[in-house]
């Protein structure tokens, strides 16, 4: 009887080896993950009305969705149940957390750091709109930050050293993951970057870093808030990058993208790379399942993935720890920021090229200051309105910047020269741009006159680089402002679809 024990003994361990090999050929890891929450910390809902075709119209949930309490408690859930089957759960963010909501007026991305830190990220990366506050708070957020922030080419230019931490490895069993962290170009132009950062060029960097990181790992993921057009270039031209979690472009990609980068279609390899990303404002989970695989060569690559958007709607849970920490913060805010300035008679959004809530700010400004053109650039206006009752966060929701109202007088040449490579959003005027070339202006129901001045006013940003060389005033109030005095005065507002900006084909965005 012992001696069939000590033989049992001994087939079992020589077992041992051939059991660990092939337990160690495979890896798993879940990443959940968001991107251009921009301030979303509470619920919030989108109109009923969305252009066809939109990738809203795509959501199956529109109304009360999102609230950074709801994703904590639903990254919880998938945390748990994914460790029952022994799979790592990683909660990461791309980047643009803050610059959208009263909460960014108020705190600068302090409270929307505190609220990501109670609900347990993992990593983190930063964005240009994190930007957007001075250096000095930025490296204050960096502090804050409880999850590593990474962030490989953005360097300060006093110290030349990077802001955050350039990449990590990370083991899961067998498998090693680095990871590294881009922040787009765009960044460099905001006023922290002004101030004292230098912002490197993604190919380059990515290049260099992933280099360094293959000597150290055996798959690479990237954390890019660099848009979706330039994770498409680095997952094409920067070898060794297997995963990319994107942000920047709110982009909405709910199977995921995925970039060859050949022809062929290989047994052991899944030759690309790839490209999730989470649209906006955290109404939706981004949750991305991967499956590695070591080869007989002892190479790992990604053998599978599943990339889905999981809705947070009204009926999910709230986290209460986080719910308390978001609370904390918008008490002491809420009685202004709830104020009720007025109603919309209707949902403010998007008809083709007719944007309701671009033209209701540029006609509240042309009408404010009584001159003959308004023009606001794309992106200058971040989000819509619903029918109802419009309150302050409700605006600054919709203007979170402290752009000013600049007041000029410009040629009718001028105007159409603006018209045609800018292609803004305007009041007074009404044109059309195909493929680049402008067919048609006219203003207040006459054709554009070449050589007569006419008065405009615009926001500062844009008169920053769309108006070089053009007689400028600013007149140091807040665009916000003038656009809440407006609506305060009228009482009731009615969106407009009227045709007033048509563009076809090409066309360059001022925002």
């Amino acid at each position: 009887m012992r001696r069939r024990t000590v033989l049992a003994a001994c087939l079992f361990a020589l077992c041992l080896p051939a059991i660990a090999l092939a337990q160690s050929t495979t890896a798993r890891l879940t990443i959940l993950h968001t991107n251009d929450t921009h301030g979303h910390l509470l619920p919030f809902s989108y109109p009923s009305i969305v252009p066809a075709g939109s990738e809203l119209e795509q959501m199956t949930e529109r109304s009360n969705i999102g609230g950074i309490a709801r994703r904590a408690a639903l990254a919880q859930k998938i945390r748990i149940e994914q460790k029952g089957r022994g799979i790592p759960v990683w909660l990461v963010d791309v980047g643009d957390f803050s610059d959208g909501t009263p909460f960014s007026t108020e705190y600068k991305g302090e409270a929307d750091m505190a609220a990501m830190n109670a609900s347990g990220y993992n990593f983190e990366t930063f964005g240009n709109h994190e930007f957007n506050n001075k250096l000095e708070q930025v490296t204050k957020l960096l502090g804050q930050a409880k999850a590593p922030v990474l962030l490989a080419n953005a360097i300060d230019r006093a110290t030349q050293k990077p802001l955050g931490q350039v990449y990590r490895v990370e083991k899961i069993g067998g498998l090693r993951v680095g990871l590294f962290g881009l922040i787009t170009h765009e960044a460099g132009t905001y006023p922290a970057a002004k101030e004292g950062i230098d912002v490197l060029d993604e190919i380059k960097t990515a290049t260099g870093v992933v280099e360094t990181l293959r000597k150290q790992a055996d798959v690479v993921i990237l954390l890019s808030h660099c848009g979706e057009d330039m994770d498409q270039r680095l997952a094409a031209e920067v070898p060794g990058i297997d995963v990319i979690v994107g942000g920047h472009s709110h982009t909405r990609l709910p199977v995921g993208e995925f970039v060859w980068h050949g022809d062929d279609l290989k047994d052991t390899d899944v030759n690309g790379t790839v490209i999730a990303q989470a649209h906006q404002w955290g109404g939706e989970l981004g949750r991305l399942d991967l499956l590695f695989e070591k080869d007989a060569k002892g190479a790992w690559h990604v053998d599978r993935f599943r990339a889905r958007l999981l809705p947070l709607t009204k009926d999910m849970p709230a986290d209460p720890t986080v719910a308390a920490v978001v609370e904390k913060y918008w008490q002491p805010i809420a009685a202004a920021y709830g104020e009720v300035v007025g109603k919309a008679a209707g949902d403010f959004s998007s008809r083709g090229d007719d944007a309701a809530p671009y033209n209701l700010v540029a006609d509240a400004i042309r009408e404010s200051f009584g001159v003959e053109v308004e023009m606001e650039n794309s992106g200058g206006v971040r989000a819509p309105l619903v029918t109802g009752d419009i309150t302050r966060t409700d605006l600054v929701t919709m203007d979170p910047f402290d752009n000013k109202v600049m007041l000029f007088k410009a040629t009718g040449r001028q105007i159409k020269d603006v018209l045609a490579r800018y292609t803004p959003y305007v009041s007074g005027l009404r044109y059309r741009v195909v493929d680049g070339q402008l067919i048609e202006a006219s203003v207040n129901g006459q054709p554009i006159d070449d050589d007569k001045t006419y008065t405009g006013a615009t926001n500062s940003y844009f008169a920053g680089f769309a108006l070089k060389g053009i007689s400028q005033e600013n007149t140091g109030r807040l665009r916000l402002d003038v656009l809440t005095e407006y609506i305060r005065k009228k009482g009731t507002v009615t969106p407009a679809y009227d045709g007033r900006r048509v563009v076809i084909g090409r066309s360059r965005s001022g925002g």
